[in-house]
């Protein structure tokens, strides 16, 4: 997609504002969808400014810093679904005990007209 065309192709539409790109932009080659160039789709490594690629140790570290991190995630996950799921059987436990006392006072009310006899 080049600049001036809107995003869905347009191919051939004449320019819209819009679409400009911002100062100092770099136009994307008239070649084809970004994902088809040539390169790392990561960027390389941030240390050395993007442009390379991951050593197999580097790899490795970021393989090991993604598995803690979803580990920890799956432990936020358990104890915030247990949380929630302690709050689901408090507040039935609730509900119970107050459709009991509901029944209670629904007996006394009917009772009330006998009483005044």
């Amino acid at each position: 997609m080049a600049y001036n065309q809107p995003p869905y192709g347009g191919g051939g539409a004449p320019a819209d504002p819009r679409y400009a790109p911002p100062p100092g932009a770099v136009p994307m080659p008239q070649s084809g969808h970004p994902q088809h160039q040539a390169g790392p789709p990561h960027g390389g490594p941030p240390e050395d400014g993007g442009g390379g690629s991951y050593t197999i140790d580097e790899m490795r570290t970021l393989h090991r810093s993604a598995l803690s991190q979803a580990d920890a995630k799956r432990t936020e996950l358990r104890l915030v679904l247990a949380s929630r799921y302690r709050e689901l059987v408090g507040s039935s436990d609730e509900v119970t005990v107050m459709r009991e006392r509901a029944e209670e006072l629904g007996g006394l009310v009917s009772a009330l007209p006998g009483l005044a006899d």
